[in-house]
């Protein structure tokens, strides 16, 4: 029996304990800064699993990791343990943190983002094990806290926990991800003089000069990547320090969501956004673009300041990473395996930007991330353990 075939079997006989790991994760509720209990529960499934060592970091990362022989590179199979809010109930064809089985697919939030890509990373390295095929290089698998909020866990990982290559288990329909376009959230600051309604000749309203940076906006040049597409950028939330509608403002805070390209950085950004301000502002008004910064606190009670930023990333598509992962996966799935982008921003642009080169693979429909029709079908979740193996063999092997 070859390797594949091994795994294959190994997948098989899995399937059901991977899909009740899958709805025991989104059973487990765990919002940014509260994932204690999905740490814990993914840190017991890997002991389970036998896994050589099973640990949490400072921040609250799970890591479980597979012992190589010493002779081969080292893989992280890189996902998180954090989810956004479920929002109303109501909109839900079934509760959303019942992991209810339906049609085939296992329903939920976080059922492709990213519940099911973690159960399929974390049994896929187990596979390895059951289908007794050993490794030459470390196999590592890392639950990361906080990818929803800037990615603090994987921006850890990077400094402590580092690999030679990693595979980011964002949903890919179990295609191939060699790249993304950046995020960035930049706040625009505009300062008046607060005066009563009835009087505004006492005041200086920042509502003009937002007016005017507003459609300044319509004629800012956008950087173009050939293989990532356009810039793009929302204006999205906006906010006065006033409650009161008799009141001239004192301040108006304008959030803008940019979507970035390797062609230009956040500097860069951040500086043509404050040229175009400047020029806005009407006499006597301030104004300043920041890159917000959030103060976070993980669920182990560590705190860091992490930027409200994603690197934009591509991997070229004659890199041996890519190439030697596309012909693993195809072997082992028997077809052709398509290579796109991401059209969201993942911890593989903190990765990459640390100097590991990472691709995407995963479970999951990413149209149907964030929304009240979040599923994976089980089919797609056993392949995607059946995967994440082959590629972590494939790189853990030297050449």
């Amino acid at each position: 029996m070859s390797d594949i075939e091994r795994l294959r079997s190994a997948a098989a006989e899995h399937e059901e304990r991977l899909v009740a790991f899958c709805q025991k994760l989104i059973q487990t509720r765990s919002m940014p800064g509260e994932e204690a209990n999905a740490a814990r529960a993914v840190q017991q499934e890997m002991k389970a699993l036998g896994y050589d060592d099973v640990w949490q970091d400072e921040v609250g990362n799970a890591i479980g990791v597979l012992r190589g022989t010493g002779s081969g590179p080292s893989v992280m199979l890189n996902t998180h343990l954090d989810h956004v809010s479920a929002g109303a109930e109501s909109g839900w064809p079934f509760p959303p943190f019942e992991g209810r089985i339906h049609e085939g697919a296992v329903w939920g939030r976080g059922a492709m983002d990213i519940k099911g890509p973690t159960a399929a990373q974390v049994y896929g390295a187990a596979l390895l094990k059951a289908a007794g095929l050993p490794v030459r290089g470390d196999v590592y698998v890392a639950a990361a806290v906080q990818e929803e909020v800037g990615g603090l866990g994987s921006i850890e990982l990077a400094c402590t926990t580092r690999t030679d290559s990693a595979v980011i288990g964002e949903a890919t329909n179990n295609e191939l991800r060699r790249g993304h376009r950046g995020r960035i959230e930049l706040i625009t600051r505009i300062g008046g003089r607060s005066a009563h309604a009835s009087m505004p000749e006492r005041g200086i309203n920042p509502h003009y000069s937002l007016a005017r940076f507003l459609l300044g906006l319509e004629n800012i040049s956008l950087s173009e990547d050939p293989f990532l597409g356009r810039e793009t950028f929302v204006p999205t939330l906006l906010f006065t320090d006033q409650t009161s509608s008799n009141v001239v403002p004192g301040e108006v805070r304008l959030h803008i969501d940019w979507r970035t390209v390797p062609q230009r950085g956040p500097d860069e950004i951040r500086a043509e956004l404050q040229r175009l301000l400047d020029e806005s502002l009407v006499h006597g008004a301030s104004g300043e673009v920041t890159v917000k910064e959030e103060h976070l606190h993980t669920h182990t009670g560590a705190e860091r300041d992490v930027p409200a930023a994603f690197p934009s990333f591509v991997l070229q598509e004659d890199d041996p990473l890519l190439l030697a992962s596309r012909s693993a996966l195809s072997e082992a799935l028997g077809r052709e395996v398509p290579v796109r982008r991401w059209e969201f921003a993942t911890d593989g642009g903190h990765l990459m930007a640390a100097g590991i080169p990472c691709i995407g693979f995963g479970p999951g429909d990413e149209a149907l991330a964030h929304t009240n029709q979040e599923r994976v079908p089980i089919a797609q979740l056993t392949e995607a353990a059946l995967g994440n193996a082959a590629l972590a063999l494939r790189l853990t092997t030297p050449g």
